[in-house]
């Protein structure tokens, strides 16, 4: 063998080693953000999501269960809260793509700061005020909580963006599935 063909073997080599070590680091990547935080918080799983008769402000009242959805998507937020205001647009277009679940945004904050702030980020889902989230058992927001068709919590945890709302998703319909 001369020695453009022994440098032509190494340089394959070369790529594909390369090539691998990309392919762990997006997988990586690609696990990290698609990771439910903080899945200890909250109500525990296998419970049913206390709404306790809450009506929303801009929709009819609701219900977790019997709706003819997959399941309920709430998400819990603050009117003073930065990250859930970066949420809502992506709550937004996860009702226009994913209709077959329902979606209910819970907000704690005054009525005025609650109304001014479904109009400005324009809110279709239903919205439910509320005081604080201590009978959530949730100590921050944003939080969701993915409730089965029974009513029943089936995964939960920090949902700050469209990702995070994905993994809720995945991880709420793998539960049901199982």
């Amino acid at each position: 063998m001369d020695i453009f063909n022994i440098s032509y073997v190494v340089l394959w080599i070369v790529v594909i080693i390369v090539a691998y070590g990309v392919v762990t680091v997006l997988n990586g990547a690609i696990k990290i953000r698609s990771t439910l935080y903080e899945q200890h918080e909250g109500l525990p799983q296998g419970v049913p999501f206390p709404l306790d008769g809450r009506v929303p402000f801009n929709a009819k009242p609701v219900s977790l269960t019997n709706h003819g959805k997959i399941a309920t998507l709430v998400f819990l937020t603050s009117s003073g809260c930065l990250a859930c205001k970066k949420l809502y647009p992506a709550i937004n277009d996860l009702q226009k793509r994913m209709p077959l679940y329902q979606y209910l945004v819970m907000m704690s904050g005054t009525e005025e700061e609650v109304q001014v702030i479904m109009k400005d980020y324009e809110i279709q889902a239903p919205v439910i005020r509320v005081d604080n989230f201590k009978d959530l058992q949730t100590p921050f927001v944003p939080f969701g909580y993915y409730v089965s068709e029974d009513g029943t919590i089936r995964a939960k945890g920090i949902v700050n963006n469209e990702f995070h709302a994905q993994a809720l998703i995945s991880s709420g319909d793998r539960r049901i599935s199982a």
